[in-house]
């Protein structure tokens, strides 16, 4: 089997084959992990001018799913990458698409390099331009660097304001003075719902970055480095 071919079952995995349309999800319309407006753009890119809608994206086959992931993978330029990376950076651009994934990249590469010196970040972005592919090529980030960025992506989706506190008090004063339930106190954003799910995918597409024979030790040293 490919890298792809892998890379592609994987996807499918985590996905799903069935057609979804959650009002809570920011990509609307979705199946097999592709939205409504990302297909769009796709079109547009292979020279198609197809007037799609909903309609389209539930209806679409498990092969021109296939060929909208070749086309993606193709388009990543993964040499750029080590290659215990790939896949996780693959899979970040299929879960938030290619700036986000771009931006984990560049956040990571900050914080592996200069934790504490901020004057000497790149910018974060979503652009992986010749600064941030300049920094690539100068720091030696590992599968561990890459997931904890992007788990505070994640949360970063999740926490109003960076805020990790809560009071019920606060949220039963905020139901008297309102009856507009956005108005109600609360410390998270509705995308809560999807933290355990992308925490868990990121997680397992750290542990396949490494030998599939490692031990839990050779995993903990791996870590340490």
């Amino acid at each position: 089997m490919s890298d792809f071919q892998e890379w592609f079952q994987e996807v499918l995995e985590f996905e799903g084959t069935s057609y979804t349309d959650d009002p809570q999800d920011p990509g609307g319309a979705t199946r097999f992990g592709i939205i409504l407006t990302t297909y769009q753009e796709y079109l547009k890119k292979i020279d198609r001018d197809d007037d799609i809608d909903k309609d389209d994206i539930e209806n679409m086959t498990i092969e021109q799913a296939e060929e909208y992931y070749l086309w993606l993978w193709e388009s990543l330029k993964l040499n750029r990458i080590s290659e215990r990376l790939r896949k996780g950076y693959a899979d970040a651009c299929v879960n938030m698409g290619k700036g986000g994934a771009n931006r984990i990249l560049q956040m990571s590469l900050n914080t592996r390099s200069n934790p504490v010196d901020i004057d000497e970040w790149i910018d974060v972005d979503g652009q992986a331009g010749r600064g941030t592919m300049r920094a690539l090529a100068e720091t030696v980030l590992t599968p561990f660097d890459w997931l904890i960025e992007h788990m505070a992506y994640h949360y970063n989706n999740v926490f109003k304001g960076s805020s990790y506190t809560f009071r019920q008090r606060l949220r039963e004063a905020s139901k008297e003075e309102s009856a507009n339930e956005k108005d109600w106190f609360t410390t998270r954003t509705n995308q809560n719902k999807f933290i355990k799910g992308w925490i868990k995918r990121d997680v397992i597409v750290f542990l396949k970055s490494f030998d599939q024979e490692m031990t839990v030790a050779d995993l903990i040293k791996n870590l340490l480095r």
